[in-house]
C-alpha cells in the first residue's frame, strides 16, 4: 500500500511542510485550531468577553463577535439588562476570515454553552433559562463537540499520517480492522483519562513523541515493503494500541482547553470522540477508495513512487520531532 496516498500526499505534505519553510511558524501539533470567544456572566445582565484563542494567531484579522441587539458592548464589558444574554450570537467574518469559530458562554450557575459556528451555520440561538442538563442543552453540547472533533482530526495532519502508516503496515482487511479498532479504543481511553483529570500531560512532550511515533511507523512500513519481519508487522494491533494511548493524550489537549462544567464533561467527551472517529473513518474510507480506483484502472507505479511516500512521511515527521523538541527545551 505504499503508493496509495500519492494524490492525497502531495496536497497534505505541501501544507504540513509549511512549518519547515517558514521558520517563525510553530510545528504542527494537536492544538486548538478554532478561534474561541469566552463570555462570562458577572451578575444579572452583566458579562465580560475575551478571546481564549485569538483569531489573529490563526490569520484572521477582521473576525468580530456579534451579540444580541439589546446588549450594549463597551470595551470588554457587555450590558444586556434584565433580558440577559438571550438571542442570536455570531461572528462577522465566518467563512471568509475563518472557516469556523467557537462561542463559549459561562453562566453564574455554572452552566456552560458551547456553540461552534461555521459558514453553513453562522449564528447560534441562546435560549432563556438554558440548562446544560436539559434536552436542548445536551443536544447543543453534543452537536458542538462533534463538529469540534471532526475539525480537530481533519486538521491533525500528524494523526492522519500515523493512520496512513498503520494502513501501510496492516494492509489486509481483517488485520487492518483490528489495527484501526485497537488504535481507536486506546486513544478513547487516554482521552477520557485526561479529560476527567486522572492523568496530567505535558503538551510539548506528548507532541514530540507523536512525531516520533510517525517516524517509527514509517520505518516499519519500509520493513513491510522489503519483506522483513518485526513485532509490529506480526502484531500491528498491539503496537497501534500502545501508540493510540499516546495520540489520545494529544487529542485531550484540545478538549481540555475548551473546558466544560463537570456535569457536561461525559457528554462532551463522547461527542468529541464521535467527531474524531467520524473524521478518522472518513479518511480511512478515502484511502481505501483511492486504492480501489487504482486497482480498477490497473495503475502500475515505478519503484520510486512506491517508496517515496514512506520516506516523505518519515522525513517530515523527523523534522517535526526536532522542532517540537526545540519547543520542549525552550518551554
Amino acid at each position: 500500500m505504499t503508493w496509495l496516498a500519492s494524490l492525497w500526499l502531495v496536497v497534505w505534505l505541501a501544507v504540513a511542510a509549511l512549518p519547515v519553510a517558514l521558520p517563525n511558524t510553530p510545528a504542527i501539533a494537536h492544538s486548538q485550531d478554532l478561534a474561541m470567544l469566552q463570555v462570562t456572566e458577572l451578575g444579572e445582565g452583566q458579562y465580560t468577553w475575551s478571546w481564549s484563542t485569538k483569531p489573529t494567531l490563526l490569520g484572521a484579522v477582521d473576525l468580530k463577535p456579534r451579540f444580541p441587539p439589546h446588549c450594549e458592548v463597551v470595551g470588554v464589558s457587555i450590558e444586556c439588562g434584565e433580558t440577559g444574554m438571550v438571542g442570536r450570537l455570531g461572528f462577522d467574518g465566518i467563512g471568509t476570515e475563518l472557516s469556523g469559530a467557537i462561542f463559549r458562554l459561562r453562566l453564574l450557575n455554572g452552566d456552560v454553552q458551547v456553540h461552534t459556528l461555521t459558514a453553513a451555520q453562522p449564528v447560534a440561538e441562546v435560549a432563556p433559562n438554558f440548562k446544560a442538563d436539559s434536552w436542548a442543552g445536551r443536544v447543543g453540547i453534543f452537536n458542538s463537540y462533534v463538529a469540534i472533533g471532526i475539525k480537530h482530526i481533519m486538521l491533525g495532519i500528524d494523526h492522519l499520517l500515523f493512520v496512513l502508516g498503520l494502513m501501510w503496515v496492516a494492509s489486509h482487511g481483517w488485520t487492518l480492522f483490528k489495527t484501526i479498532t485497537a488504535f481507536t479504543l486506546a486513544h478513547t481511553v487516554s482521552l477520557a483519562a485526561v479529560t476527567f483529570g486522572w492523568v496530567g500531560i505535558s503538551e510539548p512532550f506528548v507532541n514530540a513523541l507523536i512525531a516520533l511515533s510517525i517516524v517509527f511507523i514509517a520505518i516499519e512500513a519500509m520493513n513491510a515493503r522489503e519483506k522483513r519481519t518485526s513485532l509490529t508487522l506480526r502484531f500491528p494491533w498491539i503496537v497501534s494500541f500502545f501508540f493510540g494511548l499516546l495520540h489520545g493524550l494529544g487529542f485531550a489537549s484540545a478538549l481540555v482547553h475548551l473546558g466544560l462544567s463537570e456535569g457536561a464533561r461525559p457528554l462532551a467527551l463522547l461527542a468529541f470522540n464521535v467527531g474524531v472517529e467520524i473524521g478518522q473513518i472518513a479518511f480511512v474510507l478515502f484511502v481505501l477508495a483511492l486504492l480501489w480506483s487504482y486497482r480498477v484502472m490497473r495503475v502500475r507505479w515505478p519503484v520510486w513512487a512506491q517508496e517515496g511516500p514512506i520516506y516523505a512521511v518519515g522525513g517530515l515527521a523527523a523534522l517535526w520531532f526536532f522542532q517540537r523538541v526545540e519547543i520542549l527545551l525552550g518551554a
